[in-house]
């Protein structure tokens, strides 16, 4: 049965892969501010105290923002207002806290520790915010997994790797190397799913021989501030972002995940 929003298995497991093919994991919370807080960018020097000892980097950021849109006139990237950020980088793992006026995002970067990990680091950063700012609500969670798979020869249709499923289409998948699948579809009022599947650019400007596999689970409602309302929705979030990775893995890439190819 096709999995939907909302659902949840009590006492879900899901593997954690010693060879995981995530390239990067991110959360990202949006929040409004109380009415009676004022917001001052010097904020972004206060979160720094409270996290100095994990996170000892710091670098400001630009945020730009693409949104892929359709109409009348053709479809194409937007790009939205830019804004500015700070990024803060761990001490020791590969790990990046970013933190604006109304955003919070979590970048886990190689090698992926499991879900457990990403979500302490979640309610980690959230913790540290909250002590410099004083949210009224969270509007917007998106958790979002992009999954990089290396060929073993350049012409190697993506079939190879994932199967067909609700998500990936077959003619997407036996498509020869110069290939871009996207799927955008709201799965109720509150929830979204974007799974982007194509050939990432390298450092030259060429597409590589990778195949990159996009998956990004977004909830847009009031939400609460505390732990136990961001737990049950990034929770959910995430049960889906693997329902949706499970449904289009093939034998071959299990194996790959469990580091016997």
């Amino acid at each position: 049965m096709k999995p939907t929003f909302g659902e949840r298995k009590m006492n879900s497991e899901h593997p954690t892969y010693p060879n995981p093919t995530i390239q990067e994991a991110i959360c990202e919370i949006h929040f409004r501010l109380s009415d009676d807080f004022d917001w001052k960018p010097a904020l972004l020097g206060e979160l720094y105290k409270h996290i100095e000892p994990d996170f000892p980097d710091l670098e400001p950021v630009t945020q730009v923002d693409f949104l892929f849109q359709v109409g009348p006139k053709g479809s194409g990237p937007m790009l939205r207002p830019s804004q500015q950020m700070m990024r803060y980088k761990h001490i020791s793992r590969n790990l990046l806290i970013q933190f604006s006026k109304n955003i919070l995002t979590v970048n886990v970067l190689p090698k992926y520790e499991g879900w457990e990990q990403m979500s302490a680091d979640i309610f980690y950063a959230w913790g540290k915010v909250c002590g410099v700012i004083k949210p009224a609500s969270i509007t917007k969670i998106g958790l979002r997994y992009i999954d990089r798979i290396e060929r073993t020869h350049p012409d190697e249709f993506p079939s190879e790797w994932l199967a067909p499923s609700d998500y990936i289409p077959k003619s997407a998948l036996s498509s020869l190397p110069g290939f871009l699948y996207r799927l955008e579809t709201r799965m109720n009022q509150d929830n979204k799913l974007i799974v982007t599947l194509g050939e990432p650019i390298d450092d030259s400007g060429r597409q590589s021989d990778a195949i990159v596999l996009d998956i990004d689970c977004i909830v847009e409602r009031e939400i609460g501030v505390d732990n136990n309302a961001i737990s049950q929705e990034t929770e959910k979030l995430h049960d889906f972002a693997w329902q949706v990775f499970s449904a289009s893995m093939t034998p071959r890439l299990e194996r790959l995940l469990q580091g016997g190819e």
